[in-house]
C-alpha cells in the first residue's frame, strides 16, 4: 500500500483530532501546544455550496477550560495552487457560518517553499488579510534526539514529511528509527501498524530498512498488528491472483471456441490483462454480444 503525506495527515487528524492543538502550538513556537479538554472532528464539507461539494482535509473542534471553543481547519499542500489560495477563505467563512465559533486555519506545506507562500496570509483586499498558521517540514522537532522526543504523532508527521532526508550519518539513521519505533509502540497497535505501512512508502529505503530490522527483532503490540496486515494482504493479493488466473483460462477458452476469429491484438490484452474488472467486464460483453471489445490503452 503506497503511502503518501497527505494520506498519513488526514489519518492523523482523523484518528487523534487533539494533533491539531498540538500543531498549533507549534506553528506558534510553543513546545506542547494548546491547552485543551476536548478535541472531536466534525464534517469535512466546507466552502461555497454548488454541484461540486468541497471538503477540507480535516475539521477539528477544540473545546478548552472554561467551555470556549474553537473551530480548527487542517489543509494539507504539497505542491503551490494558486486555485487553493483563492478557495480557503470560502472553508473559513463556511465553518464560520456553519459552527458560529472562531476559525482558524492550519495549512501543512508538504516543502518549506509552500508553506513559506503561506504564511503570509491571504490577501481579500485593503486592510483585509486572513492569517494562516503554517508548517513546513523545518517546523518539525528532529528524531535524532533520544532525551527529547516529540510528541508521538508529531514523531509520525515528522517522518512523513522527509526529515529522514536530512540525516547524515548511519548513527542518525539508527536513532531516526528507533524514535519513530517507540512513538509508533505509544499508539494503539491498528492504527501504528496502518502508520507505517503509510510511512514505508514514505521513507528513505535505508530508514525504512531499519525501523523494519527493528520490528523484527524487538517486542511492541503494533509489530504484531503491522505482520498480521501484511499477512492479510498477501493472501488478498493471492486470491485476487488466482482469480485472475481462472478468468483467464476461462476467456481464452471462450474466444477458442468461438465461431467468430479472435483479433491477435485483443488476444494478447487478454493475455496480458491482470485486472479482474476487466475480465467481468469482458465476461459480461461476451455472454450478452458474443464478441470482446478491446479496451483502451
Amino acid at each position: 500500500m503506497p503511502g503518501t503525506l497527505h494520506e498519513v495527515i488526514v489519518k492523523l487528524v482523523q484518528d487523534q483530532p487533539e494533533i491539531a492543538a498540538n500543531l498549533i502550538g507549534l506553528a506558534d513556537g510553543e513546545e506542547h501546544g494548546l491547552r485543551c479538554s476536548g478535541a472531536e472532528t466534525r464534517s469535512c464539507a466546507v466552502g461555497s455550496p454548488g454541484p461540486v461539494e468541497r471538503r477540507a482535509d480535516g475539521v477539528v473542534k477544540l473545546t478548552f477550560e472554561g467551555g470556549f471553543s474553537r473551530i480548527v481547519i487542517v489543509e494539507v499542500q504539497n505542491t503551490w495552487k494558486q486555485e487553493k489560495y483563492y478557495r480557503l477563505p470560502g472553508y473559513m467563512a463556511r465553518a464560520f457560518e456553519d459552527y458560529r465559533l472562531p476559525v482558524e486555519l492550519l495549512l501543512i506545506g508538504g516543502t518549506d517553499a509552500v508553506a513559506r507562500r503561506f504564511r503570509n496570509g491571504i490577501d481579500l483586499g485593503p486592510g483585509n488579510r486572513i492569517a494562516i498558521r503554517t508548517l513546513g517540514p523545518a517546523d518539525f522537532p528532529s528524531l535524532t534526539d533520544p532525551y527529547n522526543p516529540p510528541e508521538p504523532a508529531i514523531a509520525i508527521l515528522s517522518a512523513a514529511l522527509g526529515a529522514a532526508d536530512a540525516l547524515h550519518s548511519p548513527y542518525e539513521a539508527e536513532l531516526f528509527a528507533s524514535t519513530l519505533d517507540e512513538a509508533l509502540g505509544t499508539i494503539e497497535p491498528q492504527r501504528a501498524a496502518d502508520y507505517t505501512m503509510y510511512l514505508l512508502g514514505l521513507l528513505k529505503k535505508d530508514v525504512g530498512t531499519l525501523l523494519e530490522t527493528i520490528m523484527e527483532t524487538k517486542s511492541q503490540p503494533y509489530h504484531s498488528a503491522y505482520s498480521d496486515r501484511l499477512r492479510k494482504e498477501g493472501r488478498e493479493e493471492g486470491r485476487e491472483e488466482g482469480g485472475v488466473l481462472e478468468a483467464r483460462k476461462i476467456l481464452l477458452t471462450l474466444l477458442d471456441a468461438s465461431p467468430t476469429p479472435v483479433e491477435s491484438e485483443l488476444r494478447e490484452q487478454v493475455e496480458q490483462c491482470s485486472d479482474l474488472r476487466q475480465f467481468e467486464a469482458w465476461a459480461t460483453e461476451f455472454a450478452t454480444t458474443g464478441r470482446l471489445t478491446m479496451r483502451d490503452q
